[in-house]
């Protein structure tokens, strides 16, 4: 309670909110230009055939945009989970379920550094040890932020499920990535497509709170 209190009074101290805004756009801007800077270098990039890592290992310059971009994404993150988690004190939500809501955000944000710093061509089990943080943090606090907003006072039910919506293609991703590991042609496809459709929806989720929580903070 006292680390999230002391958060809030140093920030408080900035311009908070261009910063944030900011902040959240930048992992899904940093896809963009990677993506772009990829095909440029080779056109037979497909959301079908390659993982979102996979751009850190791409040409024309889209592995640095990627790796360096996924580094700074990682700190970000903590600091786009530490907003929400001051957000939900302040609506009275156990501070048990948000400091372990919290937990697991800053595990996943680990996860997110360590796949920019360790890309494929330089370590393997480093970037997928990373990954693992990333995927697993990320479903326990999809679940665990969707608890918590809805044990919330004056959050709306159908953003709490929204952390649960979320939850779900991490688990099929999860679910076909291990398929993977034991027949790598079963299905591959599908476990390159779900986690696309896993990053844009992650990325609509983590927008979509920090509009609210922008809201919220005009309206108090």
């Amino acid at each position: 309670m006292i680390f999230f209190e002391r958060y809030e009074i140093l920030f408080n101290k900035f311009n908070r909110s261009y910063l944030t805004s900011f902040g959240v756009f930048f992992p899904g801007l940093t896809i963009l230009f990677s993506l772009i800077l990829y095909n440029l270098g080779d056109s037979s990039f497909s959301i079908f055939t390659h993982y979102l890592s996979h751009l850190g290992i791409g040409p024309n310059g889209s592995n640095i945009i990627f790796n360096v971009g996924s580094m700074i994404s990682g700190v970000v993150m903590v600091c786009f989970f530490l907003n929400l988690s001051v957000f939900l004190i302040k609506k009275e939500v156990s501070i048990i379920l948000v400091n372990l809501s919290f937990i697991f955000g800053f595990i996943s944000s680990v996860g997110i550094f360590m796949m920019g710093l360790f890309p494929g061509d330089i370590s393997q089990y480093l970037h997928n040890f990373g990954a693992g943080f990333f995927f697993f943090g990320g479903l326990a606090y999809c679940i665990l932020y969707g608890i918590s907003e809805w044990t919330a006072k004056g959050i709306s039910k159908l953003q709490a499920l929204s952390g649960f919506v979320v939850a779900f293609p991490f688990l099929v991703f999860i679910y076909f990535t291990n398929i993977n590991f034991f027949n790598h042609e079963l299905a591959l496809e599908i476990s390159h497509f779900s986690e696309w459709i896993l990053f844009t929806l992650l990325m609509c989720w983590i927008i979509g709170h920090e509009f609210s929580m922008k809201k919220d903070r005009r309206l108090t």
